[in-house]
């Protein structure tokens, strides 16, 4: 984000402060730089998939599927639960990828009632070079930052994520989902 964003997400909390002085604003400085990078990210990172014909939606299951190791398979279950999506959710994505032949469902012998999703050869060899494409587009918005700035944002990152995700440390005040 250049100075003209920061100028204006100081105008944003400067306008707050005199509208509502009542009011703590502060994380205002922090909140609305997330969101801008998060939806800069987004917006970039779907422009590089869909070169490939896929959504960040696909490339959750794919990568989840890869980063689980050979034979590359989890069931239905563990797959909704690993991306943090509900069954449903699990269900539309893995048909959509098995029409474009990224993955199968493989049933386990042998009473053949648990249903893995599979990486095909072919999906695993695609993924592998897509996943590169995407890699190169994450590095290009990182361009910008040294190497002591980016290592000083990602441990400020994972230090916040570590207090709101589940299992993290509690925040006074805060309801934390189950």
């Amino acid at each position: 984000m250049g100075s003209a964003s920061g100028d204006q997400v100081g105008r944003i909390v400067e306008a707050w402060h005199r509208e509502r002085p009542d009011v703590d604003v502060s994380s205002i400085g922090i909140i609305t730089p997330v969101v801008r990078l998060a939806a800069l990210v987004m917006d970039h990172r779907a422009d590089v998939l869909a070169t490939h014909g896929l959504e960040q939606s696909h490339l959750d299951v794919l990568a989840t599927l890869r980063r689980s190791g050979a034979p590359f398979r989890l069931t239905a279950g563990e797959l909704s639960r690993r991306c943090r999506v509900t069954a449903g959710a699990t269900t539309q994505r893995v048909q959509a990828m098995e029409a474009l032949g990224f993955v199968e469902r493989v049933r386990e012998e042998p009473d053949r009632r648990t249903v893995h999703v599979q990486l095909t050869p072919g999906g695993l060899a695609r993924l592998d070079g897509l996943f590169a494409d995407v890699m190169a587009g994450d590095e290009s918005l990182l361009g910008g930052l040294e190497p002591r700035q980016r290592a000083a944002l990602e441990e400020l990152l994972r230090a916040w994520l570590a207090v709101l995700e589940p299992g993290g440390q509690a925040v006074p005040g805060m309801v934390t989902p189950e």
